[in-house]
């Protein structure tokens, strides 16, 4: 078997900016290239310059694989690949191609736009990063963040008859207690409730919440629909039901909207002298 060497050049010993460089049968493959969201300069992106202290990428790295969408696993792609200069192959799975350029753009408005910071990606840097992407099938890619217990929108994680050489695995929360989803839940929507109560608006790290607070809800429940097959079975009967809701609705409004015009017609021909009206 030949020789594998794995180097960090990032989320080694720190958690943010994951980027794994793997060398084996003369290939250079990177894992992930995220940011590190409590940075803001240079020390938020991978330490590219153990690759190359100048020049592209494309030379030296065969392909790069993300495992998702969050965004200190893909958070560095603009800049990695349209800033210090790569033109090969991003694998990637096909929902995480159809999210992370939105996640990415909003961060970049959150950095740019509104903290005033330089050094940075452009929105046209996100668009020609992501035409270099080579959309996958799941099992086909690697996975940097796993669950063995299923969640609100995935299931549970596994793979048939693996034997790894090598195990590359984040432990952010591996000796943690945490409380219950459930109380995580009801603690996050009653500081929700109370910053719109005291008429602020909800900012959150460009993650799962964002799409809640950010006017992303809309962009969220269609990429749900899209790739339904993806989600655990929960969703579909979620959603099934959230569209009987809003069928409902809509006749609701309908009803009345149509009621409020008819009442309307009536006091109108009432106020220009008109003294019968037809049943």
């Amino acid at each position: 078997m030949p020789e594998i060497k794995i180097t960090p050049l990032g989320a080694g010993q720190d958690v943010g900016r994951s980027c794994i460089l793997v060398s084996i049968g003369g290939k250079n493959i990177m894992l992930d290239c995220g940011m590190h969201m409590g940075f803001n300069d240079d020390r938020r992106f991978p330490d590219f310059s153990y690759i190359t202290q100048n020049g592209r990428l494309t030379e030296f790295l065969d392909c790069v694989i993300i495992s998702h969408f969050h965004l200190d696993h893909c958070g560095a792609l603009p800049y990695m690949s349209e800033m210090v200069g790569y033109d090969g192959p991003i694998y990637m799975t096909h929902p995480t191609k159809a999210i992370c350029p939105i996640l990415l753009e909003d961060f970049r408005k959150i950095t740019v736009d509104k903290k005033g910071e330089t050094n940075f990606f452009t929105s046209q840097m996100i668009k020609d990063c992501m035409k270099k992407v080579v959309p996958l099938n799941l099992h086909q890619t690697v996975q940097g963040d796993y669950n063995m217990t299923p969640d609100r929108h995935l299931g549970a994680a596994w793979i048939d008859k693996c034997r790894p050489d090598i195990l590359i695995s984040e432990s952010t929360y591996a000796t943690t207690i945490r409380d219950s989803k459930r109380c995580r839940e009801r603690d996050f929507l009653k500081k929700v409730h109370e910053t719109v109560e005291r008429g602020g608006k909800g900012e959150n790290e460009p993650q799962g919440p964002d799409l809640l607070l950010q006017g992303l809800t809309e962009k969220a429940n269609h990429y749900y629909k899209l790739f339904i097959t993806w989600t655990n079975q929960k969703i579909p009967q979620d959603l099934r039901a959230a569209e009987h809701v809003r069928v409902q609705a809509h006749q609701a409004l309908d009803r009345s909207y149509a009621i409020t015009l008819d009442r309307w017609a009536i006091g109108h021909k009432i106020l220009n002298g008109q003294r019968k009206l037809a049943s």
